[in-house]
């Protein structure tokens, strides 16, 4: 039997739960926005500069490493995914903000991997034109990755 740890009680779940399938809604909306108005492989606004919406496919994974193997993702990702969940619930907090920080990494890969499921890759179009597209998956991955590893910096530095 799996030993849960104790600050994952069924409120704190549902609570983290809702936030999490809120994040990946707000994720399918914004993509789904993109593929009913942008025909793929064009830009909004025409000839900006800096940063533009553009309707991008991505069969790999982050900046396009593992481009065109969107069957082996389809397999290995839900696994890691998995592996992931079991880990946050058996396993103590890192520091305060890890739970949330494993919220927002969650969603967004859950985010990508619908995508993958339901249309053979992943819907990219926050356009940077000088950085790989990307979307709010991939933003909520990133944005907890940093916090993740920066508070668990400073919760090490303090204990030294």
């Amino acid at each position: 039997m799996i030993q849960v740890d104790s600050r994952w009680t069924s409120r704190r779940l549902s609570i983290l739960g809702v936030i999490g399938a809120l994040l990946v809604t707000a994720d399918q909306i914004t993509k789904y926005l993109v593929r009913e108005n942008l025909t793929y492989g064009t830009s909004w606004p025409d000839n900006w500069e800096l940063i533009r919406i553009s309707y991008v496919q991505n069969t790999g994974i982050a900046f396009g490493f593992l481009q065109g193997q969107s069957e082996l993702l389809s397999l290995i990702v839900p696994i890691v995914l998995l592996v992931f969940i079991y880990m946050i619930l058996t396993q103590p907090p890192l520091n305060s903000l890890s739970d949330y920080s494993f919220v927002l990494i969650l969603s967004g890969a859950v985010g990508n991997l619908i995508d993958r499921f339901w249309h053979g890759a992943v819907t990219d179009f926050i356009d940077p034109t000088h950085y790989p597209a990307f979307n709010v998956a991939d933003s909520l991955i990133s944005v907890g990755a940093v916090v993740l590893i920066g508070t668990s910096l400073l919760t090490r530095r303090k204990q030294i």
